[in-house]
């Protein structure tokens, strides 16, 4: 069963992968467009945008989209996803009834600049997270990964032809988000006949209920790490400028990089975490993919920070400079918010959700403390360091309620050692000397390889053997 779901969850993970990645680095690669053209307080504004529209999504859907996704793995005949869609969809159409009724007057009524923009950004972020659960939820892993490669692709395409072409700023960047995402969202519904999945005597309320069990101890968890990243757009707003918000999104930038790659995977992990529940040889599949998982992501930490005064000066323009002081804060930050990640699709297989939502809150209450009490006196510093600690602590707490289900083992020489290498690197960064980054850079690539061997190993034979076998 090990290697069966290993082939499954590498596979699904490929194919998520291939439809995402050369988008999302394309996107990446445009970084020096965008800085170039929008100035520090522009992209400010569009970063706090996003992040009030991803605040916002959860709490309208009441984050149907995961138990859409969870409910549709354990479903065997249609009519119960039939059933699982209608009642899903259902409780979101009231939560969009009961934004609107509160958020439409209260946002008329500050005459806030960009209320209609903000508001069509939230919807269209809604259809397609639930859509892109639905595809997951059903099985269609390949539909999943071309629907969002063909969002990407036009949101790419849009973005160039507004902000570089049209010079529409703000408003060109925002509306090729929302037509990126309406669009494929349209032309999908239409081709697989969702609707065929929508029947109102199918909506029940004791099946909502089971649904909003599993999905309302979620929210806490969402939400705590959106108010986290909303609160400090907010914080440096009142205490610094819409210019240090900007400086902030593009310090984020390359973390959210890194947050992408393991986003492929966690999108596959969750699945698969709940396949493998009822096997004997479950603990040795958890234990596996923490193994390998935990090595990855670290060597992704370790090359980025390296690389990083290297290709910064390459992709972004001297107004930025000031970023590239936090990014390797927010990309330790990044790291343990990822193996915390790898936990929750733990505890969400067992559907023990309740542990996700009191996680975060402490979190957050952590977080939000730390920025209000450093900000004045180390600026961003304060943000990116709370960042990190706020998620050191999930990541610890979390590893110890894990055990409650898994025994996941850790090579504690080996743990040390990394941290003593990342120790060095980031000294190494942080020097300023171009030619003590540059051993920096030896020094990680050299450590990657070693700690990695079993990997590069194993990809060689695979090689070897697809050449011979040609």
């Amino acid at each position: 069963m090990k290697m069966n779901e290993t082939r499954r969850l590498l596979r699904n993970t490929g194919i998520i992968a291939i439809g995402n990645l050369s988008a999302k680095v394309v996107t990446f690669f445009l970084l020096p467009l965008y800085t170039a053209i929008l100035s520090t307080e522009e992209y400010g504004v569009i970063d706090y945008l996003i992040t009030l529209s991803a605040f916002s999504v959860p709490c309208i859907s009441l984050l149907m989209d995961e138990s859409i996704f969870r409910f549709l793995i354990d479903c065997k005949k249609d009519s119960d996803k039939i059933k699982i869609i209608s009642n899903s969809l259902f409780l979101v159409f009231c939560g969009v009834v009961i934004f609107c009724i509160f958020a439409i007057p209260v946002l008329w009524y500050l005459q806030y600049t960009y209320t209609i923009i903000l508001l069509l950004l939230i919807f269209s972020e809604l259809i397609s997270t639930l859509l892109s659960a639905l595809l997951r939820g059903i099985g269609a892993i390949e539909a999943f990964s071309i629907y969002n490669f063909l969002s990407t692709v036009l949101q790419i395409i849009l973005n160039v032809l507004f902000v570089a072409v049209f010079y529409w700023g703000i408003i060109g960047m925002v509306s090729a988000l929302i037509v990126g995402r309406i669009v494929p969202t349209i032309i999908y519904v239409y081709i697989l006949k969702l609707w065929n999945f929508l029947q109102k005597e199918k909506i029940d309320r004791n099946e909502a209920l089971i649904l909003i069990k599993y999905s309302l101890p979620l929210i806490p968890n969402k939400i705590s790490w959106l108010i986290i990243n909303l609160f400090s757009r907010i914080a440096i707003m009142t205490f610094m400028s819409s210019s240090f918000v900007g400086i902030y999104a593009i310090a984020s930038k390359f973390p959210i990089m890194m947050d992408t790659i393991y986003g492929f995977f966690y999108q596959s992990w969750k699945e698969s975490s709940a396949r493998v529940l009822q096997d004997s040889d479950q603990n040795e599949f958890y234990n596996f993919v923490y193994k390998y998982l935990k090595q990855i992501m670290y060597t992704i930490v370790l090359l980025i920070i390296s690389c990083m005064p290297f290709l910064f000066k390459i992709l972004i323009a001297d107004a930025y400079s000031e970023a590239l002081l936090y990014v390797p804060i927010l990309i330790v930050a990044t790291y343990f918010a990822n193996i915390a990640g790898f936990y929750g699709g733990i505890f969400t297989a067992y559907k023990d959700t309740n542990i996700m939502g009191s996680t975060t809150i402490v979190a957050a209450i952590i977080d939000i403390i730390l920025m209000i009490a450093f900000i004045n006196w180390y600026g961003l510093y304060a943000i990116s360091a709370a960042a990190l600690i706020a998620n050191f602590v999930v990541y610890q707490y979390r590893k110890i309620k894990v055990k409650k289900y898994i025994v996941l083992k850790e090579n504690i020489i080996k743990v040390i050692l990394d941290w003593i290498i990342t120790g060095v690197i980031i000294f190494i960064y942080y020097s300023m000397n171009l030619f003590i980054q540059i051993i920096g850079v030896i020094i990680a690539f050299v450590y990657a390889g070693v700690i990695n061997k079993d990997i590069i190993k194993l990809a060689y034979s695979r090689m070897k053997y697809n050449i011979m076998k040609k």
